[in-house]
């Protein structure tokens, strides 16, 4: 009886040890993709300091995909600086712009010169599309920074300001500097405006300097 359960104990044992085996290979090994970066173009030239790449560049980590026509990779800095047909589909949305600097192990992307973001809030007839003269987006939750001649379209209002700064993880918007929320014919100006974007809370506060049109027609 003694053998029987010392016996059962082992195999107990061996099999504890090689479940949790698996468990950190398998840890290793998506540490290891969440690392990697892969890329395709049709040319590329190799320099000292950089590649050098143009044609259909396509490039993927993770769950982030970008396009564009021509860019440079600085491998040290793990940075590329792209230009023309930029397009990046990542989970919360997608840019288009015609510049874009991007960290690669930091998953820090700058964007600039007519930039286009559509981003994917939880109500799909509610998405937020964004233009701007500059954008960055950055972190795990994909919070972001858009700046110069702000416009946003959501929810049937358009939104208008200097800055914006959007919290992933509170799901909230800052408006700042020369605010205007128009609906309709309908606006209303202020100094800021803070936008509540997530699926339990809506509406908007403003604040500083408020004006407000209301046609009654």
């Amino acid at each position: 009886m003694i053998k029987k359960c010392c016996w059962l104990t082992t195999i107990v044992l061996l099999t504890i040890i090689l479940m949790v085996g698996n468990i950190i290979v398998l840890a290793q090994e998506e540490q290891e993709e969440s690392n990697t970066v892969y890329i395709n173009a049709e040319h590329l030239e190799y320099e000292d300091e950089k590649t050098i790449l143009s044609g259909k560049i396509n490039i993927k980590k993770n769950e982030t995909v970008i396009q564009a026509a021509r860019g440079e990779l600085f491998r040290e800095e793990n940075r590329m600086e792209l230009e023309e047909e930029i397009n990046v589909d990542y989970p919360d949305g997608n840019v288009k712009a015609k510049r874009m600097s991007a960290l690669l192990d930091a998953e820090e992307y700058v964007f600039e010169n007519s930039v286009v973001l559509k981003y994917l809030l939880e109500e799909e007839e509610n998405d937020m599309v964004l233009n701007s003269d500059y954008l960055k987006i950055f972190g795990d939750n994909n919070s972001f920074n858009a700046k110069n001649n702000v416009v946003i379209d959501y929810d049937n209002k358009i939104f208008k300001g200097d800055n914006a700064d959007y919290n992933g993880d509170e799901e909230i918007l800052y408006l700042t500097g020369n605010v205007l929320i128009e609906e309709g014919e309908d606006w209303v100006k202020s100094d800021e405006a803070k936008f509540f974007l997530g699926s339990d809370e809506k509406g908007y506060t403003a604040d500083g300097n408020v004006e407000i049109k209301i046609n009654l027609d």
